[in-house]
């Protein structure tokens, strides 16, 4: 009896054992995902577009994770499968017409979080703040000229959209944003550009 009882709690064990093993498996298996697997998945690409470039930095984690993660990646449908996608996203009606307006970019990019940030950091080591204009204090203008410059946005006709999560942009639930009251600190831009046929997907973080 002692025996049988025994065997029965280590069968139990074993059952627990396995099913932790399982799902650190599946947790292990979604983290390595890599960042085109998760944004196909995230924009429903279908497997029939083809990934035409794909640059990301940085591609690892570091000690604080993926601090100022940018990726570009862009995904080219054929002529039905990419009517059959505009047609949809359009009728969706969570997608915007392009150009993207000024004031969206400007609260996408959080530039005046970022001159806040700025006049807070001199502010509190109790150095001088520097002459607006200069390249330790950039004005308003500078600062969105310089994201809007290394967004590098197409110049073309089409649908835009932009996504954001708040932190983990990767792995955490995002939001679809279709206007801004406030600056994000992250973003996945998406842009369905007409003239190439072309998904191209932006991702920025401030963290």
């Amino acid at each position: 009896m002692p025996k049988l009882l025994g065997l029965k709690i280590i069968r139990k064990m074993m059952n627990k054992v396995t099913k932790i093993s399982f799902l650190c498996l599946l947790m292990t298996s979604c983290i390595n995902e890599s960042d085109e697997v998760i944004l196909r998945r995230e924009f429903l690409v279908p497997t029939t577009a083809k990934t035409v470039y794909y640059n990301v930095s940085p591609e690892k984690s570091g000690f604080f994770g993926r601090e100022g993660l940018k990726i570009d990646i862009a995904f080219q449908f054929d002529e039905h499968s990419f009517q059959k996608y505009f047609d949809d996203a359009k009728k969706g009606g969570n997608w915007l017409e392009l150009p993207i307006p000024e004031d969206f970019l400007m609260k996408m990019f959080g530039i005046k979080s970022t001159k806040e940030g700025i006049i807070r950091l001199y502010k509190e080591s109790g150095k001088p703040l520097p002459e607006e204009g200069s390249i330790h204090n950039p004005t308003l203008e500078q600062l969105y000229e310089s994201a809007l410059k290394s967004l590098e946005l197409p110049e073309t006709k089409g649908l835009f959209q932009c996504r954001t999560a708040g932190d983990n942009i990767m792995h955490k639930k995002k939001e679809i944003i279709l206007s801004l009251d406030k600056d994000l600190i992250d973003f996945i831009l998406a842009i369905l550009d007409i003239e190439k046929r072309q998904l191209i997907i932006k991702v920025r973080t401030k963290y």
